[in-house]
């Protein structure tokens, strides 16, 4: 499980240290303590309301102010006043309203403050990384005070400390639900989502945080990207992207991250563009293949009746025998290959009526891969118009010159001689000058980092060059 690591954000919680408290006023509250825990083992004095209401009192105090002599007096507070209610619970009196007032977030001229005690004292568990114990705190401090935002926002940290992230969520939910408005924590609750792969909500928590904190807008549309990448909704992340760029030209990182984007896609597409290509032509291949075993198997028909007409004249000849059974042989092999050769005909029929109208489908490709090539390059001109040092957006456009002279050297590759005589000789000069196109976003790259990709790259493409002059061809740049 993924986990989320969160900076403290309990330090202006200072714990108090026997150094700083008046020796005598210690003391005094110790001897108080003592007397209390004496007091709700008699009898009588347990069976009274107001026991228990003063001990809430004390041990509210004590969390509050004097935190190393129990670091669990909220607790024991919260308990207290609880008590205190149960034992007049039949006849509710001045005491009963006194202790529920405390256990629902009021306070009192003596300083008492339950909700603030045990968040306190939930904030130095944090800091002691006793996360189970926070939380328990944290949870009861909401209880006390329903409408505080810091009690769940700190369960919420001390969860994720402790790898909870569904009671992370939960505590962040309430934080949110009651009025937080700290951008970082909405950031924090989509990241949540996104780990337990509830991506809907991330996106959901991202929309309320633009609608509540739309001076974070661009932050939460980074983050909202970030959701959608990893969901592959990968149109819904350009669209974002586009609106990041526009929000914030100047960022580089934005449009480069949407040529990226687009460059995949490219890879992708051609991918695709390719393998319908080659699975049409299937049957060219199979084709021959069948032609030419047909044409071996009469050969061999023939040489069979040759051989067997001589074997009618000389019916006592071994050698001829022999090599009567050697052509019957070669023809049964041949048979069975050409019977391999009608099956696999009738697989790639197959598979190709599966693909459907493949030249209507190539088509639709080819337009998409234009529209991703052109918002790539378009992408990248962006980023470099931001940071025209940005190395990452010049050796990308590098290599997406490189890519492109590539794909249309393999279209001349493929060519056989009367197509390369016809239409070749003129292509291989923009294969050249798609090539010269990337040289200057290598060399600027590699002159801000010279890192091992772009040099060798250049080191190949200095021999691509040198090839093509020595072709004697020149090079035509085209947009």
């Amino acid at each position: 499980m993924k986990k989320l690591i969160v900076t403290s954000a309990f330090s202006f919680f200072a714990i108090s240290a026997f150094s700083q408290v008046d020796k005598l006023v210690l003391e005094q509250k110790k001897k108080e303590k003592e007397k209390s825990d004496k007091a709700i083992t008699d009898p009588k004095a347990g069976a009274k309301s107001s026991t228990w209401l003063d001990r809430g009192k004390l041990y509210d105090e004590i969390a509050r102010l004097y935190t190393e002599m129990d670091s669990s007096a909220a607790l024991v507070a919260y308990e207290s006043f609880k008590k205190a209610v149960e034992v007049d619970a039949a006849k509710p009196g001045k005491v009963t309203k006194e202790a529920q007032k405390f256990l629902t977030g009021g306070t009192d001229e003596s300083g008492v403050n339950l909700g603030t005690a045990l968040v306190k004292q939930g904030a130095e568990k944090f800091q002691t990384k006793k996360y189970d114990e926070a939380i328990k705190f944290f949870n009861i401090a909401q209880e006390v005070n329903p409408k505080d935002t810091l009690a769940p926002l700190y369960g919420a940290y001390s969860a994720m400390q402790s790898q909870k992230n569904d009671i992370a969520a939960t505590m962040m939910e309430q934080y949110i639900e009651k009025g937080g408005k700290d951008a970082g924590n909405f950031a924090l609750l989509a990241q949540l989502y996104r780990i337990e792969k509830k991506n809907d909500k991330a996106l959901a928590i991202l929309d309320k945080g633009m609608e509540i904190l739309p001076a974070s807008k661009t932050s939460f549309k980074a983050e909202r990207v970030n959701v959608l990448l990893d969901t592959q909704r990968l149109e819904e992340a350009k669209v974002g992207l586009n609106e990041l760029i526009d929000l914030d030209p100047k960022n580089a990182q934005y449009a480069l991250n949407l040529g990226i984007l687009n460059d995949n896609e490219v890879q992708q597409i051609t991918a695709e563009i390719r393998k319908l290509a080659e699975t049409s032509k299937k049957t060219g291949g199979v084709d021959r293949k069948i032609k030419e075993a047909e044409e071996t198997d009469k050969v061999f028909a023939d040489e069979v009746k040759r051989i067997s007409g001589l074997i009618a004249k000389q019916p006592k000849n071994a050698d001829l025998k022999r090599q009567k059974a050697e052509v019957e042989t070669k023809q049964k092999e041949n048979k069975v290959a050409l019977e391999e050769a009608k099956a696999e005909l009738v697989k790639t029929k197959e598979e190709i009526a599966k693909l459907g109208d493949t030249s209507a489908k190539i088509a639709e490709l080819n337009a998409k891969l234009t529209k991703a090539r052109e918002g790539a390059k378009s992408a990248y001109d962006r980023a470099l118009k931001a940071d025209p040092n940005n190395y990452d957006a010049l050796f990308n456009m590098g290599v997406f010159y490189f890519n492109e002279a590539v794909e249309m050297k393999r279209e001349v590759d493929a060519m056989d001689m009367k197509d390369y005589n016809a239409k070749g000789k003129d292509v291989e000069p923009k294969v050249c000058g798609k090539f010269k196109q990337s040289l200057p976003y290598f060399t600027k790259a590699k002159a801000i980092k010279e890192e091992e990709a772009v040099v060798e790259t250049l080191k190949q493409l200095d021999v691509i060059l040198k090839e093509f002059e020595g072709k004697k061809i020149v090079c035509e740049e085209t947009k």
